[in-house]
């Protein structure tokens, strides 16, 4: 007998039709075709109308379109699933890619679901896309103790910020915070991010004194003239000397003890930046060229928050005469402590 799981040719079909004008049982027609009963009875109920089982080439396209019905719509379209691995490749999330899609191809939507679909495939397994999501939901960082928050002078709680900043209406209202890497908690990335474009700042600490973290975000703020009216920090120790933003006219404001979620900007910005700094990236590894490298790649992305534009471009609407700062690293050519973690670690299956 025929493997019972492959599908039904077109010369099937004329067997059971040239059975049946025969006056065949089904029984006997699945006989001939070497297929259970249950089969041919499925056919004939299938592409059959009033008059009776359709001619063969009618019942074929029948099944055909019927088959091709239940493909994927990212499998029928090869432009689409080519812009989906490549964009997968470069770190988007689904989100963005599903609505960056849409905006660019009038008549054929896509949605993330569909995405997520494609990615948990078996040929989504094979390629292991799944290792190019950005969520591993895993624990990052450490609790503060909630007793720092009363060591910090003059500091002011975020419910004291006025609803300008809350509501995101007016642009120069930034978030602050550290993120470690592996191999050290006092080497750090300072991540700035301004509220209503959420453009990002990056800068590389060797440590995370207050001193030092004070001074660099100073210096950057000043030669980079980012327009800054307010920050709003968490409870950190890094974040003592806060007032001597105040005496540059820079309002800062403080979350409550062990409640990030306050500052929900950079948090989640944080998540987006583990797609070009993973946490298994040793911190002595992380050159300032390569920080200043991953700060100019989310600029590009589109945010679904911001409508598929680019935070670069939303923040040089508010702010004109803020100059993109070019890497030293080549677009094309990353950083060589990058490129040799991934090819060691094989953490994605693609590499730049």
């Amino acid at each position: 007998m025929r493997d019972r799981f492959t599908q039904l040719s077109y010369n099937d079909r004329r067997i059971i039709y040239r059975g049946l004008c025969d006056k065949r049982s089904k029984k006997e027609i699945a006989i001939m075709l070497g297929r259970p009963i249950s089969t041919v009875s499925r056919e004939i109920k299938r592409n059959s109308d009033r008059y009776g089982y359709c001619y063969p080439d009618e019942a074929h396209k029948k099944a055909q379109e019927r088959y091709n019905k239940n493909i994927a719509k990212i499998t029928k379209n090869i432009v689409l699933k080519d812009y989906i691995m490549s964009k997968l490749k470069d770190k988007w999330s689904p989100g963005t890619i599903a609505g960056s899609w849409n905006l660019q191809k009038s008549g054929m939507s896509i949605s993330k679901e569909a995405i997520y679909q494609l990615i948990y495939t078996l040929e989504g397994k094979k390629l292991e896309l799944s290792n190019l999501l950005v969520r591993k939901h895993k624990k990052r960082g450490f609790k503060r103790r909630a007793g720092i928050a009363a060591t910090i002078k003059n500091r002011v709680s975020i419910h004291k910020r006025p609803d300008v900043i809350n509501q995101r209406i007016e642009p120069g209202h930034y978030e602050c915070d550290l993120m470690f890497n592996s191999g050290s908690q006092s080497k750090n990335i300072c991540v700035l991010i301004e509220r209503v474009s959420r453009k990002a700042f990056l800068i590389k600490n060797n440590n995370k004194c207050s001193n030092t973290v004070v001074d660099a975000l100073i210096q950057r703020i000043t030669n980079s003239k980012l327009g800054v009216k307010s920050i709003t920090f968490d409870n950190g120790s890094e974040f003592f000397d806060h007032h001597r933003f105040n005496d540059m006219k820079i309002d800062t404001y403080f979350c409550d003890p062990a409640t990030p979620s306050q500052k929900g900007s950079v948090e989640n910005f944080n998540g987006v930046l583990r797609r070009y700094l993973p946490f298994n990236l040793t911190a002595n590894d992380i050159t300032n060229e390569f920080v200043e490298y991953v700060e100019n790649l989310p600029d590009q992305m589109p945010r679904e928050i911001l409508s598929f534009k680019t935070p670069l471009d939303e923040f040089k609407r508010y702010f004109p005469e803020y100059k993109v700062c070019e890497s030293r690293v080549k677009h094309a050519q990353p950083a060589s402590e990058a490129n040799r973690f991934y090819q060691n670690n094989k953490i994605f299956a693609f590499h730049a």
